[in-house]
């Protein structure tokens, strides 16, 4: 994907998530049609006034072909985010520092986009009064990007690179927490500075120990 100005520019049809169902072969071309014109009406109308008949006239597709691969417009707009975002986000660089670097600067160009500055916080009341859609979301957007960064953390070890890290989950959170918190709810500066800045922090955690099991006090810091 490429990330414009005004947000995703291009879609991939071969990275859609959405689940097939019985009946004959998907034709992907529709799939990237359907996302692709979500996208550009995301950045015209916003997450709110989007509708599936909106994109079925912009895709110039069936609502029954948008039904048959998505229950409903939240989904789409979840497996079109996944599309953006890609869930595998850390490289191999050879380099922990190097590898959580690119984490936190996709998140932070992404962060920073229109797309998501108008898409992220409705979406989020949707997921939290849809539990199905939750769990849509975490399955296919937040787990597959944290397993990118518990296998990242993994990899640093057995290099020697830092000690056993038994709360990888805490250094998930480490590294989106201030992102998130600083684009959507200070609206602060998101620039490649503060998201490096983070990334540091997190290596001072990391290096001295203290992601530790904090409950069994195996992490240096437990004791402090």
């Amino acid at each position: 994907m490429i990330c414009g100005e005004h947000g995703i520019e291009r879609v991939d049809p071969s990275a859609t998530t959405a689940r097939p169902r019985p009946g004959r072969p998907r034709d992907r071309r529709v799939d990237a049609s359907v996302m692709g014109a979500t996208l550009a009406l995301l950045d015209e109308v916003g997450y709110s006034a989007l509708s599936l008949e909106m994109v079925a006239r912009r895709a110039r597709v069936g609502k029954p072909s948008i039904y048959r691969r998505w229950p409903g417009k939240a989904s789409l707009v979840v497996d079109t985010i996944v599309t953006i975002a890609g869930t595998d986000p850390a490289p191999d660089t050879g380099s922990l520092r190097d590898d959580l670097r690119a984490v936190a600067l996709a998140m932070a160009a992404l962060y920073r986009t229109p797309l998501a500055r108008t898409v992220v916080l409705p979406l989020l009341g949707d997921l939290a009064d849809d539990p199905d859609l939750g769990e849509r979301f975490r399955r296919r957007y937040v787990a597959p990007r944290r397993g990118s960064v518990h296998r990242a953390l993994e990899r640093a070890q057995e290099r020697g690179e830092i000690p056993r890290v038994d709360d990888p989950e805490l250094i998930c959170d480490l590294i989106a927490g201030p992102l998130f918190h600083r684009a959507f709810l200070v609206a602060g500066e998101i620039d490649d500075r503060f998201a490096l800045a983070t990334v540091d922090a997190v290596l001072i955690v990391l290096e001295s120990g203290q992601a530790g099991d904090r409950n069994s006090g195996t992490g240096k810091g437990a004791s402090q």
